[in-house]
């Protein structure tokens, strides 16, 4: 990825994230999680996501930590939570980022950490978005 695609997936500074009630961010962002809108090329969060699929066992630890395809597609050793469904909308989405102080980054943010909280490793599961998405097809495993 270019330095500017890595720059627009990182956190500002001065970053303030969109604030409202728990409840309202996670029931809105289990919306998002399935709107295909939010990609350029007809793909959701839930096409590679879908019942658990994709996520490894480091998605089990608290953030920041390191996710293989952020430090292998952009370069970056630690994520937060935030800025991995930033990487997402960038590559496998195939969109820009989401404004920082959005509703829609801060909804994700906390459908994620939902699905976070409930999350037991198991073993990987196959990729559903490989074939979709020819970063993912490249990565190293």
């Amino acid at each position: 990825m270019s330095p500017c695609a890595t720059k627009a997936v990182k956190r500002p500074a001065g970053y303030k994230p969109y604030k409202a009630a728990q409840a309202e961010l996670v029931g809105y962002g289990e919306q998002l999680f399935k709107d295909t809108s939010l990609s350029s090329n007809g793909m959701s969060c839930a096409s590679c996501h879908q019942d658990g699929a994709m996520f490894t066992a480091s998605f089990a630890e608290p953030y920041p930590h390191r996710v293989e395809m952020a430090a292998d597609q952009f370069g970056m050793s630690q994520i937060h939570l935030d800025e991995m469904i930033q990487v997402c909308m960038v590559a496998p989405m195939a969109a820009e980022p989401l404004p920082w102080d959005s509703r829609k980054l801060a909804a994700l943010t906390a459908y994620t950490q939902s699905l976070q909280a409930g999350f037991t490793p198991t073993a990987s599961k196959a990729n559903p978005c490989a074939a979709k998405n020819p970063c993912a097809a490249k990565s190293p495993r």
